[in-house]
């Protein structure tokens, strides 16, 4: 690994490295799957088209620090699905608004729909979160009026696991594989900037805000 500086940064009271910052921003993303708040557990996916870009928000649903993966899910319909077939890099924004912090992911994607990494990651879901993957609609389609995402039975009530499992062929998970982070705190008292490089080789470095 290169580390480019041994200097450090105090933020919030505590001084870290390079490395300690790294490891902090791991940490935080690897808790916020399973938290109720914690503003990593949202994120923004950016997509490349051929006319440009695409942008939403998603859960993200799983991550590995050591190896340097992360996870979400969408249905296999959707279009960023054939976006990332495409094109399977992505980039990923998180903002923790009350830290000010920003991370910045670039990724390389890997779909998963019938094999055991979708299979393990679909019995892990719960039946509000089946839910939404049981819908006879095609996903971005145009339609005469409002539509929930799911069959009107199930409006306010959710589906049994048996009747949940329809909608495991729509499932797809998007495994990505980090090559790069960016972080920025946002501060009064002095912005502070830094890239954690993985891939090809690890390089860890200070930017100018």
């Amino acid at each position: 690994m290169e580390q480019l500086t041994d200097s450090t940064v105090t933020l919030d009271g505590k001084t870290y490295t390079l490395t300690e910052l790294d490891q902090s921003c791991w940490q935080q993303l690897a808790e916020a799957p399973e938290a109720e708040k914690n503003s990593f557990k949202t994120m923004t996916v950016a997509t490349c088209t051929h006319n440009g870009a695409d942008a939403r928000i998603t859960v993200l649903r799983k991550v590995d620090p050591k190896r340097k993966y992360v996870w979400f899910h969408t249905d296999a319909r959707a279009e960023k699905v054939i976006q990332l077939e495409t094109f399977p890099n992505a980039g990923l924004l998180f903002w923790d608004a009350e830290k000010q912090v920003q991370l910045r992911l670039t990724v390389e994607t890997r779909l998963h729909t019938d094999d055991f990494v979708a299979d393990d990651q679909w019995a892990e879901l719960s039946p509000s979160s089946r839910k939404l993957y049981l819908s006879e609609k095609k996903p971005g389609i145009e339609l005469p009026a409002p539509y929930p995402g799911f069959p009107e039975q199930f409006t306010n009530e959710l589906p049994s696991e048996s009747a949940s499992e329809a909608g495991r062929n729509n499932f797809a998970v998007i495994e990505c594989r980090v090559l790069n982070m960016e972080y920025l705190h946002l501060s009064r008292q002095g912005q502070t900037r830094a890239m954690f490089q993985y891939e090809p080789v690890v390089k860890l470095s200070w930017l100018a805000p």
